[in-house]
């Protein structure tokens, strides 16, 4: 594999690079270890926590120089210092809370760090591949006075959702995001937090221009990394099809993306 100069390959993990069992293919890992070998830069991008990172990264014998972690709302480099941080404000956090207190969903709060929980989970339902959780009753409360948090995650019915998505578009205005991000999630954090802005981040950081980068996902919060790279690849059986509608190329693995962008 001939790799040019400082050519960045950004990946999701969730249904790109680790399958829905929890596996990697062995073959789409070959294809990233021959990028590294060849002079290639691999960044994983994901909603997950930056714990997961690591052990993917450790799993794989693949270390970044970057991780980026919770949709773009934190980076840290190889050393594990964070290098990007987008939080939300103070004030709109307690806005947030005296909201989706008045709902029926279960809510839970991401730090750079940790999962904050209202209860308990059943062991069945952890899916981090390293838990993190930790419960706070007070879970509102908690938010408000002792962290800076970055990611509220809210479980339930789509109905709420709408109500929810309103009600904090008429308080807060354009200062937050509202994402559903599956039929019974729904993510809320800083305008400022996305993939899109972490990859052009990491692209100023290690000065690299837009055709040295290229990005695999397959959600909806992956598209925000598309502007910012020289080709975008939907990647998985079950991309949605937003996505394919806006990347440059479609392919159902990673192996499959390297033979495309080879050729």
């Amino acid at each position: 594999m001939i790799v040019e100069d400082k050519t960045l390959f950004v990946c999701d993990l969730d249904g790109v690079l680790v399958q829905s069992d929890g596996t990697i293919r062995m073959e789409d890992l070959e294809q990233i270890k021959g990028f590294v070998r060849n002079g290639g830069l691999f960044v994983i991008c994901t909603g997950r926590l930056d714990q997961d990172i690591q052990y993917v990264e450790k799993q794989i014998g693949v270390k970044g120089d970057y991780r980026i972690s919770q949709n773009g709302a934190v980076i840290k480099d190889k050393t594990g210092e964070v290098v990007y941080h987008k939080t939300i404000q103070k004030e709109d956090a307690a806005v947030l809370n005296e909201i989706l207190s008045k709902f029926s969903v279960r809510t839970e709060v991401n730090t750079i760090e940790n999962r904050y929980f209202p209860s308990p989970r059943d062991p069945e339902e952890v899916a981090e591949f390293v838990d993190t959780s930790i419960v706070k009753e007070n879970l509102f409360d908690f938010a408000e006075t002792s962290i800076e948090p970055t990611i509220y995650l809210n479980f339930g019915e789509a109905e709420s959702f709408e109500e929810i998505r309103k009600e904090i578009q008429e308080t807060v205005g354009d200062r937050i995001q509202v994402v559903q991000t599956s039929p019974s999630s729904l993510e809320v954090f800083s305008n400022e937090a996305s993939k899109g802005s972490a990859v052009q981040f990491i692209a100023q950081l290690l000065r690299l221009q837009k055709d040295q980068i290229i990005a695999a996902g397959d959600a909806e919060s992956d598209i925000t990394m598309f502007p910012y790279v020289g080709r975008s690849f939907a990647v998985g059986e079950k991309s949605d099809d937003l996505v394919k509608q806006a990347a440059d190329h479609v392919a159902n693995t990673i192996e499959e993306l390297f033979i495309q962008y080879m050729t």
